[in-house]
């Protein structure tokens, strides 16, 4: 506790909104390269930093169970994103959100300044976790992290640091279109590097728009997303209730001895196989929905993951030309080609996730079809039903109620049907754009992989 009380004296390392670094580490988190903005907060030479180990910059104040959460996932072989304090070199400190991505034998470390909201709720999060810290095992600690973050609404690590990264990006856009004095044109001059880089530099800041494009779709995607999974929901609890409804109906056809009860019984039989059939239809679109829902949040974080790539290619052209650098040294071409590697990496998961998505949206189609048949033959035994219960004229039993309750419960599922099948279409029309807009990428891509293969 009083390590932490004295840690709030320490001097913050200043650095910009619009200002991005990296890292590039072995597997074993050995510092390989950075650029020079990274060098320059972490107040160490570049001679310091490579060849140390990365937790040179760790801190004090970082919370063990964030880094456990973060080598589980490299190791896994996945892509994280975590709030991270790091020390300076003379002391002092200074907060960033990191990216990091594993890349063949090498992890990259993307990192900015965090200033949205939630960069202050997770603050609280790591100084609760290190006070307990010293009283609980790492899964207790696991568990503990889990918890405040479903206090905030995340369901769990993968969840958050989506949103995070998303919630981030976003911020960051706004704050530098506010801040329009951060935006520089780049000046190259007539060298040799400026020239060539300056090729690379425009192609990079083409394909950074055209992602752009995509980011600009990511409300679009949450808000498809979060109806499908929504819909989903409520045709399942329909289909549970027409269920619930043939059950009633069953029960109240037992207690009529004459012929009216084995009508009703008839009816109820088929109410009840009905349903049975409508919630594996159901449960097929449930499951599919959640399908595509996870190929909406892939596509999500893979969108915010390049353009995050992108606009550090081209951060970092614009620092080399900056500090005037005249020549292409082993170590910048490496880099240029490493980031460049990154996106292309990311791109050819971006191309297939849209292709995914279309055929979970034609499955969906399918069941939806399925089902408005299966409602619609419901609706006929609903008829029948009231018929027989007026033609029978003892309502003691409900059966008038029952069909009424029914012929509610399918007006309320063909509306349901009718709204996920147009939900359907309009995203398939709009997805379709995406596969193609990407083999246009793909395209830009491999001209721009030529550039940075020449120098």
């Amino acid at each position: 506790m009083q390590s932490i009380k004295n840690n709030s004296t320490e001097q913050e390392a200043r650095f910009d909104i619009h200002e991005l670094f990296f890292s590039i580490t072995d597997n074993q988190s050995t510092i390989v390269s950075g650029n020079e903005t990274f060098v320059r907060i972490s107040g160490y030479a570049k001679d310091e930093l490579v060849g140390q180990f990365h937790n040179i910059v760790r801190h004090q104040d970082m919370p063990r169970t964030v880094f456990k959460t973060f080598w589980d996932y490299l190791r896994a072989d996945k892509p994280i994103v975590a709030y991270v304090k790091n020390r300076t070199k003379n002391g002092g400190y200074y907060w960033v959100i990191a990216a990091v991505f594993p890349l063949e034998d090498r992890y990259v470390s993307i990192r900015f300044k965090p200033s949205s909201a939630l960069f202050t709720s997770i603050k609280e999060i790591y100084f609760r976790l290190l006070m307990a810290e010293s009283k609980l095992e790492m899964p207790q600690s696991e568990m503990l992290l889990s918890e405040l973050l479903n206090k905030l609404g995340y369901t769990d690590y993968n969840h958050f640091m989506n949103q995070a990264l998303l919630t981030e990006l976003l911020e960051r856009k706004k704050l530098i279109q506010l801040n329009t004095s951060c935006i520089k044109e780049v000046d190259f001059d007539v060298s040799e590097f400026s020239l060539s880089m300056k090729s690379i530099f425009s192609s990079s800041k083409t394909l950074l728009n055209q992602y752009g494009k995509w980011f600009e779709k990511i409300d679009a995607f949450n808000k498809i997303k979060s109806m499908f999974e929504e819909k989903s929901l409520t045709l399942n609890y329909l289909a549970r209730d027409i269920v619930l409804l043939s059950l009633n109906a069953s029960i109240s056809s037992y207690k009529l001895k004459d012929d009216g009860g084995k009508t009703f019984s008839v009816l109820a039989s088929d109410i009840r196989t009905n349903s049975k059939e409508n919630d594996i239809l159901i449960g097929n679109i449930y499951n599919l929905s959640q399908s595509l829902s996870e190929f909406l949040r892939e596509t999500i974080f893979i969108v915010s993951s390049i353009s995050l790539q992108m606009e550090m290619i081209t951060f970092f052209i614009q620092e080399q030309v900056e500090n005037k650098t005249k020549i292409y040294t082993k170590e910048l071409s490496k880099n240029i080609q490493t980031l460049f590697e990154l996106v292309k990496t990311n791109h050819e998961k971006l191309t297939e996730l849209p292709l995914s998505m279309n055929k979970s949206i034609k499955k969906t189609t399918s069941c939806l079809g399925e089902l408005e048949q299966q409602i619609m033959y419901l609706g006929y035994i609903q008829v029948y039903g009231i018929i027989e219960s007026a033609r029978y004229n003892d309502d003691s039993q409900g059966f008038g109620k029952i069909f009424l309750q029914l012929k509610d419960l399918i007006v309320k599922t063909t509306q349901e049907i009718s709204l996920v099948n147009s939900m359907s279409e309009n995203f398939y029309i709009e997805n379709s754009k995406l596969v193609e807009n990407s083999k246009e990428i793909t395209e830009m891509l491999i001209k721009l992989e030529i550039k940075i293969g020449s120098i």
